[in-house]
């Protein structure tokens, strides 16, 4: 998903009319697009909100390369939210009620559950991280009710979400609450998500739940009319964007140049900002 997002914006923005050049490129993900970012390979890249966070700071994947202060958000783009779907009529509604339960979930979502301050009450013994190549069985052990649910951090739609209910009916669980609004309001990497109603089949309500965000980013050494340049043709090119993916669909300004952005703004982003009123 973030290639094809990342190429749509690519190519929008080869088409403005002062003549720049884009070329989107298949990478390894954040593995490489950060640790190249910063030696100047590519001029921008997208990366997951938790993922830009270590980068800046120096931390988990990035513990033995240093931080890196040149780190520069553009804005954010689609969510990357914890998604926990159950069986239609189980009674797992919210996320207190997988306290006890069989749950299934990928590595991301394993690290988020474990953030939750109410999981240290919980008996989570059947609580059990999976490899991406079990994901196939997994559909099929939740509709046969031998597990009762499955936590993935993924955009929306998720092709696989809505595989799975074609395949026996689904409902999604909500990760709300007090205790979530202030897990979101310490982070910087994390934010608020709601995910729309009928995104899924037989899924007729919105869902609340938080996550992360896929970060557009770039490096302080990247030049300041280059960078405003790429942000105005991507907010002004918006709305056709939105058209070319479900992905972008309901994305706002407001939300983009605020949420999932750890790294301090680049000054050729905050500059169009200020222009549109929308920074001080």
């Amino acid at each position: 998903m973030i290639f094809a997002i990342g190429t749509l914006l690519c190519t929008s923005f080869a088409q403005n009319p002062a003549g720049y050049k884009c070329n989107a490129k298949a990478t390894d993900g954040p593995r490489e697009n950060l640790p190249k970012l910063r030696r100047g390979k590519f001029d921008l890249v997208v990366a997951r909100s938790d993922w830009a966070q270590n980068g800046l700071k120096g931390t988990g994947f990035f513990k033995n390369k240093g931080a890196d202060t040149s780190l520069r958000s553009l804005f954010s783009i689609h969510s990357a939210p914890l998604t926990v779907i159950a069986r239609a009529g189980s009674n797992i509604r919210s996320v207190d009620d997988l306290d006890g339960k069989s749950v299934k979930l990928d590595g991301s979502a394993t690290y988020l559950v474990k953030q939750l301050p109410q999981v240290a009450n919980w008996d989570t013994s059947a609580f059990d991280t999976y490899k991406p190549n079990e994901r196939n069985l997994l559909r099929k052990r939740l509709c046969s009710g031998d597990i009762d649910a499955i936590a993935n951090v993924t955009g929306y739609p998720s092709s696989w979400i809505q595989k799975t209910a074609q395949t026996c009916p689904i409902q999604l669980v909500s990760v709300s609450g007090r205790q979530i609004d202030r897990l979101v309001s310490g982070s910087d990497a994390l934010s608020q998500v709601s995910i729309p109603a009928n995104t899924y089949r037989g899924v007729a309500r919105p869902t609340k739940t938080f996550g992360f965000r896929a970060t557009l980013l770039s490096s302080a050494g990247v030049s300041e009319d280059d960078v405003y340049a790429f942000v105005k043709s991507t907010f002004e090119n918006l709305p056709q964007l939105a058209r070319n993916h479900p992905a972008l669909s309901g994305l706002r300004p407001s939300n983009m140049i605020r949420d999932g952005l750890p790294a301090p703004l680049h000054p050729g982003a905050a500059r169009y900002y200020r222009e549109k009123g929308w920074l001080k």
